[in-house]
């Protein structure tokens, strides 16, 4: 009897409780300013994943090659919808506006001429054949011959996948994980699978 009391009073009090909600303020946080090309570039990315405020939770002494390092891990592990291109340019930017880097270091000034001068493929619209190039892709496979008894041409790898079910799926994760005798390339799911898609169509044979 005792313990049926004690149910009805916690019900009785469930009952009673109100519903609480609370207003988040609004993310009014901005990057730093900058005539360097990845300030637009993080405009545009980085605010799709997280807040702004996240670049400013950094190290503040991080240079270049550890902003790439971070930008690489942003599209590879994450999954962020920036190219190989975009994360370079974004980090240069990154490491001049909140790291130790200066706009007049070497590299800095090599990436944004590169960012003056190549036009950066995107995600939504990806070149298959720069994202095959800027990764090496061609030095090992070819359209329709093996370079080595080690690899596969793209006319292999298609019959090898193109009777599967999900079978864009399938090579996208091959490519991305270093199947198929490939050393692991630093791309995201976006990009596998475009290559995926250009490896099983028409265009690759």
């Amino acid at each position: 009897m005792r313990f049926l009391l004690i149910i009805l009073a916690l019900c009785s009090l469930t009952v009673k409780a109100e519903i609480v909600s609370i207003s988040l303020p609004m993310d009014n946080t901005k990057l730093k300013p900058s005539t360097l090309p990845g300030y637009g570039l993080a405009q545009a990315k980085c605010h799709l994943c997280h807040s702004v405020d996240y670049v400013m939770y950094q190290p503040p002494e991080m240079d270049l090659k550890e902003w790439t390092g971070e930008m690489y891990k942003m599209r590879n592990a994450y999954g962020a919808p920036i190219s190989l291109g975009e994360a370079k340019i974004i980090a240069a930017y990154l490491s001049v506006a909140y790291g130790s880097a200066k706009e007049t270091d070497e590299e800095i000034m090599a990436l944004t001429k590169l960012a003056n001068t190549k036009k950066i493929y995107h995600p939504d619209n990806l070149d298959v054949l720069s994202l095959l190039s800027d990764n090496g892709c061609l030095t090992c496979h070819k359209d329709s011959e093996a370079l080595s008894l080690k690899t596969l041409s793209f006319k292999d790898i298609r019959s090898k996948y193109e009777e599967m079910d999900n079978a864009v799926d399938r090579l996208g994760v091959a490519i991305k994980l270093g199947g198929l005798g490939m050393p692991k390339p630093p791309i995201n799911r976006h990009e596998s699978e475009a290559i995926a898609k250009y490896i099983l169509e028409d265009s690759a044979k």
